[in-house]
């Protein structure tokens, strides 16, 4: 059987006449007695989502990964349903599979949200496969998965020779989420906390039970929000943690205007470069358009 599914993303665009559409993969997993489909996003304005001729409108932007999440109740007999997920770190001994081709795990690469300088940063698995890759077809929102058929993630993007994956714990993580398009950050200085919850804080570095491996503080307050009940203080005082919120707009304003600043994101030049617009890509990364002042952000 199929262990993925093909997906249209239908983008919002700069002008209303202009159409464009993308191809990702997904997958179909059983969960806690659900059927999801899970694909990735790219951080692009998504106006609608098809698959197999139907058009979805209701689904999960995770603004904090790279996650789609569509609650499905609609048959897919030819595709094969994810129960069961490797749920452990990856290491090089692995076996592993993408599109029935070899792949092996390389490290784990911590990077910004949306690529951004000075966002939070989240992890991804970074492999590599035997074949060549022009002879390939891999696409973001393809599995990952071992010898017994156990989920292991899923492809986020492909760079020159590696693939950049989201790990099973981030798709089973915002499943059990109470807000996906939320990203939170703490109030306090880092440098001041000694632990969060019963963990410590060592070089701005906490132990993470999701990982099983130490990571930076920012990943861990955005994988676990939901449940950050202290802060022990070097100063020994412990207090209730303070979490700042960051909105997000659903990625579907390719642009925000506000006092001659314009704020554009990620998935905005991604968009800017399937359009073939270069030109313009190429004035906004110079900064002198008109004079105007444009700053980084997500939306």
């Amino acid at each position: 059987m199929m262990k993925f599914i093909n997906i249209t993303l239908n983008l919002q665009t700069i002008k209303r006449e202009d159409e464009i559409e993308i191809e990702v993969s997904g997958v179909l997993i059983n969960y806690n007695k659900k059927d999801y489909i899970i694909s990735v996003h790219q951080g692009l304005p998504i106006k609608s989502i098809m698959i197999n001729n139907k058009t979805y409108s209701d689904y999960i932007i995770c603004a904090w990964c790279d996650l789609i999440i569509i609650s499905s109740d609609d048959s897919f007999p030819d595709l094969f349903v994810f129960k069961q997920f490797v749920k452990k770190q990856m290491d090089p001994l692995d076996k592993l599979f993408i599109n029935d081709n070899k792949a092996k795990f390389i490290s784990h690469d911590f990077m910004e949200i949306g690529m951004i300088p000075n966002n939070p940063m989240i992890m991804y698995n970074k492999l590599e496969i035997d074949n060549n890759f022009s002879n390939i077809n891999i696409l973001s929102g393809h599995p990952i998965y071992n010898m017994q058929n156990k989920l292991a993630g899923i492809v986020s993007r492909i760079d020159d020779n590696h693939i950049y994956t989201i790990p099973t714990n981030y798709i089973l993580n915002a499943l059990n989420k109470k807000d996906n398009s939320i990203i939170y950050s703490l109030n306090e200085d880092i440098n001041n906390i000694q632990k969060i919850n019963n963990y410590k804080v060592i070089c701005n570095k906490i132990y993470c039970s999701l990982h099983k491996m130490y990571i930076p503080v920012d990943s861990y307050v955005i994988i676990n929000s939901d449940n950050i009940s202290s802060l022990l203080l070097k100063n020994g005082r412990t207090i209730n943690p303070i979490l700042n919120i960051t909105n997000f707009n659903n990625y579907n304003n390719n642009l925000i205007i506000k006092d001659n600043v314009i704020k554009f994101t990620s998935g905005f030049l991604h968009l800017l470069k399937l359009l073939g617009d270069t030109c313009l890509i190429k004035k906004i990364l110079m900064n002198n358009i008109n004079n105007i002042n444009y700053e980084y952000t997500i939306s």
